[in-house]
């Protein structure tokens, strides 16, 4: 059961008393920053922890046998560790490290195509009992960020294979489980590979509930995948629980350094894997005739790797878990629900589950809304609330497929972390009263 918080004591925590934290409201005391799904703002101890690596150490990893190189290693490492407990994997499960959810999925693409016949052996995963063959499917939504379609894409056109996409409820923005019902049907003789879903909507913030699909690539032989990107970083997630074959994140989202993000792999998956990039640090040994590649998770990360992002990474996650993800959780909950009652009461549409759905817990969502104004582009709302000191997302949000069944080519996003306030909220709802007053 999900653990109710006062408004009034998590004020206290989140909010105008957390950004003392952040140096980006010392540069811009006045700014209502309302764009932490694209990336959300980085504390003083995540940029102290980057800094930390380049002053007191600043050299690689894994091969240096002097001190500074060895203490490095270890930071690094162990990080892959706290990187398990945050996401509550098993201490076999693997964790590599990529640039973010972009590489990550281009990662699994590619490494799965190469590696193809050898998961055969895994008599869980029946669907693989071959290689990519011609028919296949993979099973993504309309809901999906870019990076969660086009290396799909690129794997399904170069080997024949059939991407069939769930479709979302255009009304809440929550998946279809009734159209699914009759893609499974139509799926009954046919092979499914892959199924890669996100967590969260980036647009719509729903928050999806993935039982039905992942008991859906256990019945095919299949492998799930997950889209973590907007999830993680907004509440607990159980890899565990969910019982998926694959789950990535960026750091960005979560207040930590661009370029550095995590994939996590189960272990029996991981130990098949064939690399997807050759170069440096994921060898055994090389010869002229042939290369043996390192065992996992080196094996996924060739060359020199983002050490002080890796740095970073690590302080953000325990500057969260010192906030602590359930309390997150319901202090955007609230704030959303605020947001969603004045933006009713300008009559200003929004795109995603209605105020009743989300304050009586119908749907999940995370602290993302999406909105639009009639006879007003996304882009000209966005420029005139950044004259009004408010920052927010316009535009199609990587997410156009989900744009074309919305039948919109652009909306509006504000979206809130823990350093979000109500008055950042009613600042953004006066701006906009502004604005359709400019349009009306």
């Amino acid at each position: 059961m999900r653990k109710i918080y006062p408004m009034k004591a998590l004020k206290s925590k989140f909010g105008a008393a957390l950004k003392r934290d952040f140096p980006f409201f010392e540069e811009n005391p006045e700014t209502a920053f309302l764009d932490s799904a694209a990336s959300s703002l980085t504390p003083g101890a995540v940029i102290q922890a980057i800094s930390d690596y380049y002053q007191k150490y600043s050299v690689n990893i894994h091969r240096g046998v002097y001190e500074a190189s060895v203490k490095a290693t270890e930071v690094y490492e162990s990080t892959r560790d706290v990187v398990k407990a945050f996401v509550d994997a098993n201490t076999e499960d693997v964790v590599t490290y990529t640039s973010g959810v972009t590489q990550a999925m281009n990662a699994i693409s590619f490494s799965l195509e190469f590696t193809g016949n050898e998961f055969a052996s895994l008599d869980k995963y029946h669907a693989w009992k071959n290689g990519f063959k011609k028919g296949d499917v993979i099973i993504i939504s309309e809901s999906e960020h870019h990076s969660n379609i086009v290396p799909w894409q690129i794997i399904a056109e170069k080997n024949n294979l059939e991407i069939i996409y769930i479709p979302i409820v255009k009304e809440t923005g929550a998946l279809d489980l009734e159209k699914f019902e009759k893609i499974k049907a139509d799926l009954a003789k046919r092979t499914v590979k892959i199924i890669s879903l996100s967590q969260a909507s980036n647009v719509s913030g729903v928050l999806h509930d993935l039982t039905p699909f992942v008991s859906y690539a256990r019945e095919k032989g299949a492998f799930f995948v997950i889209d973590g990107a907007q999830s993680v970083c907004h509440g607990k997630t159980s890899f565990q629980a969910i019982d998926a074959d694959f789950l990535c994140f960026s750091a960005h989202k979560l207040m930590g350094p661009t370029g550095i993000g995590a994939l996590i792999i189960k272990d029996e998956v991981a130990k098949k894997m064939r690399p997807f990039m050759g170069g440096g640090d994921m060898i055994l040994s090389v010869e002229k005739e042939k290369t043996l590649f390192a065992n996992m998770p080196m094996r996924l990360e060739a060359g020199t790797p983002n050490i002080g992002g890796v740095f970073g990474f690590r302080a953000a996650i325990e500057y969260v878990q010192n906030l602590g993800l359930d309390a997150i959780e319901e202090w955007e909950r609230q704030l959303t629900i605020h947001a969603l009652t004045e933006l009713e009461k300008l009559s200003i549409h929004h795109y995603g589950p209605s105020l009743t759905d989300v304050s009586v817990g119908k749907i999940k969502k995370v602290g993302v809304v999406s909105f639009g104004i009639p006879g007003i582009h996304p882009h000209d709302i966005g420029t005139i609330l950044d004259q009004h000191k408010v920052a927010i997302r316009a535009g199609h949000h990587c997410c156009q497929i989900l744009m074309k069944a919305w039948q919109v080519a652009a909306t509006s996003r504000a979206s809130f972390y823990a350093y979000t306030d109500k008055e950042d909220i009613d600042q953004l709802i006066t701006a906009l009263s502004e604005a359709k007053k400019l349009f009306k």
